[in-house]
């Protein structure tokens, strides 16, 4: 076997390593909040993407999830990457004051910390809510991203308290 064989055969192996990563975990409790019980968060079951995840990018290509994105109050202030998916992580299930809900997550294709929207979906009734955070002209181009003062807000739709408080929870402290 030559260098390069080897080589590949390498890639090969953490490509097939890497996408072993990506199976769907155990539900993970957020902390719980005085206006809420604590919301779950699991990783959604819902799939369209390999692999058996969902999207933001594979929500959008869902007639009923585009056409609530469209109706969105606040949307027509987004940049076009929002509309489109984005760079995104798995689509997860959350529980707020005892509805399921999808929350979507994304950020600016090649400069996350710049730009970064959640989605909060009711697959059921179709309501729709979320947070787009885009750093403030005059912070550093190193400044913290999990520090909300760096971040100009846009609220999307009209989301009660406690889903206001689990959108800015999982924005600045995502695990």
């Amino acid at each position: 076997m030559d260098y390069r064989s080897i080589v590949t055969l390498g890639l090969l192996a953490a490509c097939v390593a890497c996408s072993d990563q990506h199976e769907p975990q155990a539900a993970a409790t957020a902390a719980p909040s005085a206006a809420t019980s604590a919301p779950t968060l699991a990783v959604s079951s819902g799939a369209s993407s390999p692999g058996g995840l969902t999207y933001l990018y594979d929500l959008m290509q869902r007639p009923d999830f585009s056409t609530a994105f469209a109706a969105l109050s606040g949307a027509e202030q987004l940049p076009a990457w929002a509309s489109q998916g984005g760079v995104a992580t798995p689509a997860q299930q959350v529980v707020i004051d005892g509805h399921t809900q999808m929350l979507a997550e994304a950020c600016k294709p090649h400069d996350c910390p710049s730009e970064r929207i959640l989605i909060l979906y009711d697959e059921n009734t179709h309501a729709m809510s979320g947070l787009f955070a885009r750093r403030k002209p005059a912070a550093l181009n190193n400044a913290d991203s999990n520090d909300p003062a760096n971040d100009d807000f846009i609220w999307l739709g009209a989301p009660d308290d406690a889903s206001r408080q689990l959108l800015q929870r999982k924005l600045y402290s995502p695990n």
